[in-house]
């Protein structure tokens, strides 16, 4: 009786872990979508400075490096970059 519980209560936090990554990575997404809408040239042109700088754009990449070009970015729309 207790194995059942702790098997059910297992699977519900893995299943629970994995819905929070999917949502982190849409919001990531959602965040960029937002800026280039907002910021428009701007943001074209702190994208193009973090290219330099080597950060990767690509959209397969994992949501630690989504997140540090999207704060670099940020970061350079506020004038923290140069």
């Amino acid at each position: 009786m207790y194995g059942l519980a702790i098997a059910i209560v297992v699977a519900v936090s893995i299943g629970s872990a994995a819905h929070a990554q999917q949502q982190q990575r849409r919001s990531v997404r959602d965040m960029i979508s937002d800026m280039k809408a907002r910021y428009g040239q701007t943001y074209d042109q702190c994208q193009a400075l973090a290219v330099s700088r080597g950060y990767r754009l690509n959209e397969d990449e994992d949501d630690v490096g989504a997140r540090s070009v999207m704060m670099f970015i940020e970061g350079c729309i506020m004038g923290k970059q140069r």
